[in-house]
């Protein structure tokens, strides 16, 4: 019955955020771009140092830790100059002019960088990484119907999902602290973690392999798995949340 009563309200959720998109959409003027099927590839020139990046409105992410900095941008030649990359505090900040896409060829922006902090995503944008992600702490978010795909080996990983998105992560971590809502989704099945701590509400799931230790909160008809079971549990749910061993 709770399982049920979690797929409904996932459902529903997603549902209204779709309806939320459209009506967002519609409301501020829909910008669309059809594409010309010509790519370009520009090099850009970065100006200050930034460890964190930021993108939306369906840019396709891909980062590569390397020893130098470099952002390449490769798009459709009409698209090209409307993919925006600038550094805003210590955050390389990439966005677009549209919010709509049609036969687009490309629109993915490859970031080379030293140090990672923090990658966000949001309005149906996507994160992925070429080679595996190291730091002392990596802070993940997503949200609007975005996803990241991140290999990471990191002491600590903070990831926050909400409104429809999905942070799928592998690797290594000594520490995860997970936070799903909305009918959003956070995967770290392939994701070795001694200590996590993980929240989910409103219709969102969380999937962990936790070694040592999982402190799990679960409610409103969202949902908690961990495929290991570490040498400590301590676990709560309510209000049609559940939290298991599969």
């Amino acid at each position: 019955m709770l399982k049920i009563i979690t797929i409904i309200t996932k459902f529903i959720l997603v549902a209204l955020t779709a309806l939320l998109f459209a009506s967002c959409n519609h409301s501020i003027n829909l910008k669309s771009i059809k594409g010309s099927g010509t790519v370009t590839t520009e090099k850009r020139a970065v100006d200050g140092e930034f460890k964190s990046v930021e993108v939306s409105n369906a840019i396709d992410l891909v980062i590569e830790q390397s020893d130098k900095t470099e952002v390449i941008v490769e798009a459709d030649d009409n698209l090209q100059q409307s993919i925006s990359t600038k550094v805003e505090n210590g955050v390389l900040v990439i966005g677009c002019d549209y919010n709509s896409f049609v036969n687009i060829e490309s629109k993915k922006v490859t970031v080379r960088m030293p140090v990672i902090e923090e990658l966000s995503a949001s309005s149906a944008s996507s994160v992925s990484s070429i080679n595996t992600l190291k730091g002392e702490n990596i802070n993940l978010r997503a949200s609007s119907a975005s996803s990241m795909n991140l290999n990471i080996k990191s002491d600590y990983i903070s990831s926050k999902s909400s409104s429809g998105s999905t942070i799928t992560i592998s690797g290594l971590a000594l520490n995860l602290k997970a936070t799903a809502s909305s009918g959003s989704e956070i995967n770290a099945a392939d994701l070795l973690v001694n200590d996590v701590e993980a929240k989910s509400s409103s219709g969102a799931s969380i999937r962990l392999h936790p070694i040592v230790s999982l402190n799990a909160r679960a409610s409103s008809g969202s949902s908690i798995s961990y495929n290991t079971i570490p040498k400590s549990i301590e676990k709560r749910s309510s209000s049609g949340g559940s939290i298991s061993h599969n």
